[in-house]
């Protein structure tokens, strides 16, 4: 077997070993295994290994993993409408597909939403941010692809952007196929308020904040569920999925990026709130 999902999760370490010690909770070595998480935890994602950040291309990664595999995918692809400064258009060379037509870009999303849907659990979770230029082009592409928008979640930033009516959210699709798992929390209000990321704390020019990346993580997965970000720029999905004690793999096709993000990985420590 290429991937074991352990048992079920508990809210604090204390409570993992407890339960460990008894012989459920978490499998195969209880929170020790979660310490392994921390230092790479040796499973293998096809040819890849697991909680790793890896150089390449999303598609070309994905057509290398096995199916049914993953329950949530994050995932703040290129929103190919171009950044702006008030009404002008942007050329960020850091950015890959910054500018694309619609046809190219519907192309585009449907040919990374077709691997997502092909190595992902029946029951899992995808949530895909776009802005107002291209999330119908995200959910159309997406539901060619067999997967269901069930809901349009907004991230008010507080802040907006550019001229006259100033942006000041983002949009997530969540999306997923027949029959979802159940929220963690149970469900909550579909509008997301946590402050962007700006100034120095900016690694990546459309980072999102990691209060609302966790939000997500903690919403739809537990203790050793595997998340995977196929477009992680800054590396913020890995980072608190490892934090959260899960595990974790992605790529970015920038290997500036990836460098960032294995740097970012080498300081984290597993949460003490679990």
């Amino acid at each position: 077997m290429l991937w074991h999902r352990g048992g079920y999760a508990r809210r604090k370490i204390d409570v993992l070993q407890r339960e460990s010690a008894r012989g459920y909770g978490i499998r195969r070595g209880g929170i020790g295994e979660l310490a392994q998480i921390m230092e790479g935890c040796g499973r293998k994602i096809g040819p890849f290994d697991c909680c790793t950040a890896i150089a390449g291309d999303c598609l070309d990664v994905m057509a290398e993993m096995p199916k049914g595999l993953v329950p949530l995918v994050i995932a703040d692809p290129p929103y190919g409408s171009g950044g702006r400064d008030g009404s002008v258009h942007l050329e960020n060379p850091t950015i890959a597909l910054n500018r694309m037509s619609s046809d190219s870009y519907i192309w585009f999303v449907r040919q990374y939403a077709k691997q997502l849907f092909r190595i992902t659990t029946a029951d899992a979770h995808c949530y895909i941010f776009s802005d107002w230029r291209k999330f119908t082009h995200v959910r159309t592409a997406f539901e060619v692809s067999g997967w269901e928008c069930r809901q349009l979640i907004v991230w008010d930033k507080g802040v907006g952007m550019g001229e006259y009516w100033r942006s000041s959210h983002e949009f997530i699709l969540w999306l997923s196929k027949q029959y979802p798992r159940k929220l963690t929390h149970g469900g909550c209000f579909n509008v997301l308020r946590y402050k962007g990321v700006y100034g120095k704390a900016k690694d990546h020019p459309a980072q999102k904040p990691k209060e609302l990346v966790r939000f997500l993580v903690e919403a739809s997965t537990k203790i050793e569920d595997l998340v995977i970000d196929p477009f992680f720029g800054s590396g913020t999905t890995l980072v608190e999925a490892k934090s959260l004690g899960r595990h974790f793999f992605g790529c970015d096709i920038n290997p500036d990026y990836v460098a960032m993000t294995e740097k970012r990985l080498s300081t984290v420590q597993l949460a003490m709130e679990l």
